[in-house]
């Protein structure tokens, strides 16, 4: 089976496919202004961009790791959470406090995911 490298940098690919795995790196919002129920939104939906460029689906996220800032953001995080998988499809899932590389950066994510 064979690796293909999506969006690569010298530094890193935003996503890896391997073995009917995706493997999505850390992703965080552009668009820092945002509380953290907007960095959560434009997470999310650049997370499903990815999976969709490569046949997959928010409903075949396996697992999510979740890199919060503050504490005091992980209500906020989950509501829009909640309403972004479908009933049925929650991933697993943890969620840890990191002091994240750019102090506008609410929240950060890492995917593994099902893909054809």
């Amino acid at each position: 089976m064979e690796v293909e490298r999506f969006a690569v940098s010298k530094r890193r690919s935003d996503m890896v496919r391997y073995n009917h795995h995706l493997y999505i790196g850390g992703q965080v919002a552009e668009d820092l202004a945002g509380d953290i129920q907007a960095q959560t939104l434009e997470v999310l939906l650049g997370i499903e961009q990815l999976l969709l460029s490569a046949g997959s689906s928010r409903e075949r996220v396996l697992s999510v790791r979740i890199l919060l800032a503050d504490r005091e953001d992980y209500a906020g995080l989950n509501r829009i959470w909640d309403e972004f998988f479908p009933a049925g499809h929650a991933p697993t899932r943890a969620c840890t406090l990191a002091q994240l590389i750019d102090p506008g950066w609410r929240v950060e994510m890492i995917v593994v995911a099902a893909c054809d």
